[in-house]
């Protein structure tokens, strides 16, 4: 009985070792062979990385430096562009940029010769530069301040070898060329403008001349276009440095089309006119204010504060307190001052019998006195709410004699009308114009040298 259970026993074992054997063979065959001898690196070497922590997730490898470019550019003088703050000096500039006193002083003074510090203005950038630190780190002494003077002159204070400084400038090279752009407005001109890369002096220059035969708030609709060449200065990397003359400005309202062309006459005096070569320039402006939004209309009205039914003879602009109010046109001052429920009044009597008035201001302007001439554009007092008003706006009106009339419904007589050998030159102009903005595609510029139309004769 015991030879019989101690043979079972035998088998079983057998039998359970051939089973380990079995899946001990299986686990080996599933793993990867690594061999662990005759290789050149160390087991498991990772290449050299470093984790960005604050952008977890993204390795990079870690570029170590020749030790040739570490020494280049430690013998690198040390640059600092330094923005102007508002209300700062140059002396203030250069001691935030860690230049000793006495030597700022110096290099000002060395300056005055070439540049009026006065003109710094807040924002302008400055270069600051220090000689390279002699111990690998940090900076040396204070080397060099150099910054433009203008779009086409740059100008600096260099550290002389014997000491002091010396006052150097340099011309930019910039060439003449004239720029074309064109674009669909979808909210207003400015933006749309903007947008298409014209540069904002050159969009209020557009705005200035279109204003007076176009309301910016309620003849401007989304999807109307916009079309404008001017002359600019460029620097040698195509960057615009100075904006010149608007020569061209044109809408299309909703297929009614306004064209403006700068236009020269033989005696040198420049102003815009029109494809018919009528001058721009009209006997009122089409609003006083710029911003302007109509608030209430010309005609019967609830009134506000007196709570009945009332003719309301004139135009409210609404716009913000303070804002500049302009003479609609040139003329003389009738009245300046109080005027009961007008508040702070002002009355202008033009040529052809036509009149305006500007009520509810803040203030009259300094200069502005019964008697006086003033000019068109010229600033004549401020939006307030004096008087009988809710809230600061302009109250406007235009009178034919002493009886006022709808503003918006009144043709104003226009400037200066080409004739004759003078009306000849401007169409040649006109034409010239048409086909150098047909050359230039939109959003770019060519040389203005023998390309910008010109109507002036020359002998």
């Amino acid at each position: 009985m015991a030879g019989h259970v101690t043979a079972k026993l035998k088998r079983t074992l057998k039998a359970m070792a051939v089973v380990v054997l079995i899946a001990a063979t299986a686990i080996l065959a599933a793993r990867p062979f690594v061999p662990f001898g005759g290789g050149d690196g160390p087991v498991d070497a990772a290449p050299a990385a470093y984790v960005d922590m604050d952008n977890e997730g993204t390795v990079r490898a870690q570029a170590d430096g020749a030790d040739s470019e570490i020494e280049d550019r430690a013998r690198r003088p040390a640059e600092t562009v330094v923005q102007v703050g508002s209300g700062e000096t140059l002396m203030d500039l250069l001691g935030r940029a860690g230049v000793a006193s006495v030597e700022a002083a110096q290099a000002i003074e060395s300056l005055i010769s070439v540049f009026d510090p006065r003109n710094l203005k807040a924002g302008q950038k400055v270069t600051v530069t220090f000689d390279p630190s002699p111990y690998g780190f940090g900076h040396g002494d204070f080397r060099q301040i150099s910054l433009p003077s203008d779009a086409f002159r740059d100008v600096a204070a260099r550290r002389r070898p014997g000491g002091g400084f010396q006052a150097v400038e340099s011309k930019r090279q910039v060439t003449r060329q004239v720029a074309h752009y064109s674009g669909t407005i979808k909210s207003s001109l400015f933006e749309s403008a903007t947008a298409a890369g014209v540069p904002a002096p050159v969009i209020i220059a557009m705005i200035k001349v279109l204003s007076y035969d176009v309301d910016f708030q309620r003849d401007i609709q989304s999807g109307d276009a916009f079309e404008v060449m001017f002359e600019g200065w460029y620097d040698t990397k195509g960057k615009l440095v100075r904006h010149g003359d608007l020569l061209y400005a044109g809408l299309d309202l909703s297929g009614s089309e306004i064209t403006l062309y700068r236009y020269q006459d033989g005696q040198g005096v420049a102003d815009y006119f029109n494809g018919k070569g009528e001058s721009v320039k009209k006997a009122l402006l089409k609003t006083p204010v710029d911003g302007a939004k109509i608030t209430s209309g010309f005609g019967m009205r609830h009134h506000p504060i007196l709570g009945f039914s009332k003719m309301h003879k004139g135009i409210d602009f609404g716009v913000p307190p303070g804002t500049p109010i302009q003479a609609a046109g040139d003329g003389t001052i009738e009245m300046a001052g109080p005027n009961g429920a007008y508040g702070n009044y002002v009355r202008l009597r033009h040529s052809s019998g036509f009149a305006t008035a500007y009520a509810h201001m803040s203030r009259i302007a300094q200069g502005v006195h019964t008697g006086r001439r003033v000019m068109q554009g010229q600033i004549i007092g401020f939006v307030g709410s004096t008087g009988r008003s809710t809230g600061p706006h302009l109250h406007y009106e235009v009178l034919v004699g002493n009886a006022q009339v709808n503003p918006m419904s009144i043709k104003v007589p226009t400037g200066v009308k080409l004739a004759g050998r003078e009306l000849d030159r401007f169409q040649q102009y006109k034409r010239q114009s048409d086909l150098l903005m047909a050359r230039i595609p939109p959003a770019t510029h060519i040389a203005a040298e023998t390309t910008k139309p010109s109507g002036r004769q020359t002998n």
